[in-house]
């Protein structure tokens, strides 16, 4: 078993996903940023940033965990 299909189709669908969410998410941060509620409070813009681009960033990295996984010979 050499070839796995249904991993690097999912690891493509993966990555196209965080890569489309990326610009939705920086948009989101830059208008949570300009609320005065967030601001208020110490320390959640970090937090946000964190959890946002973790998000996007770990479906790029899944996808291509699961494209090497696809073609990784056993």
């Amino acid at each position: 078993m050499a070839f796995d299909g249904t991993k690097i189709i999912m690891g493509a669908i993966s990555i196209i996903i965080g890569l489309v969410l990326l610009p939705l998410m920086a948009s989101f941060t830059n208008t949570a940023k300009n609320d005065t509620n967030v601001s208020a409070v110490s320390g959640l813009t970090n937090v946000i940033d964190l959890i946002v681009y973790g998000f996007t960033f770990g479906l790029v990295g899944l996808g291509i965990g699961l494209i090497y996984l696809g073609f990784k010979n056993k």
